[in-house]
């Protein structure tokens, strides 16, 4: 189940400050997943995705828009 999946990971993450540094240098769910897959958790970023806004063992999951936006001013420049 990959929300166990996601669970160990947190508690990992939380223990292991070399895995939580790699976690922190990315900015995608897919990224964090790969670092978890590599790690030997398997979970994908869509299954991370869709537990964010919980609290798992202490951790808050949240997700932060980083789409683009540009403010092209009054006139459109």
């Amino acid at each position: 189940m990959s929300e166990d999946q996601i669970k160990k990971f947190l508690i990992e993450i939380q223990n292991n400050k070399k895995l939580l540094d790699q976690v922190l240098s990315v900015g995608t769910a897919d990224e964090i997943a790969k670092i978890a897959n590599d790690s030997g958790f398997k979970f994908t970023g869509s299954e991370l995705k869709n537990i964010s806004s919980n609290v798992v063992n202490g951790v808050k999951i949240k997700s932060q828009d980083t789409t683009p936006s540009y403010n092209f001013g009054e006139g459109g420049n």
